[in-house]
């Protein structure tokens, strides 16, 4: 229990941030997919994506990480072949 406290307390005094819930981009099916296909490829990239991004580092912002999340998301549901926003 003690453990708990030490890690919550570092954590607040080092601003740990932690793993975005979930992807803050819009991706559509792609041509041709289900609806079903698409959530299923969705629930596999975001698990995928919560694996590569983790918690992310002390110096890393919460903004950050989302942008890590939501690049890695992306393109685990383009390589699926679904429709990912593209900006430039």
């Amino acid at each position: 229990m003690r453990r708990l406290f030490a890690l919550l307390a570092l954590c607040s005094l080092s601003a740990c941030v932690s793993i975005p819930t979930g992807p803050s981009v819009l991706v559509l099916p792609g041509s041709g997919k289900s609806l079903d296909e698409f959530r299923s490829d969705d629930l596999r990239c975001r698990q995928y994506t919560a694996k590569q991004v983790g918690t992310g580092s002390v110096t890393e912002s919460a903004e950050i990480v989302q942008q890590r999340y939501d690049t890695t998301y992306m393109q685990c549901m383009y390589v699926r072949g679904h429709r990912v926003p593209f900006g430039g």
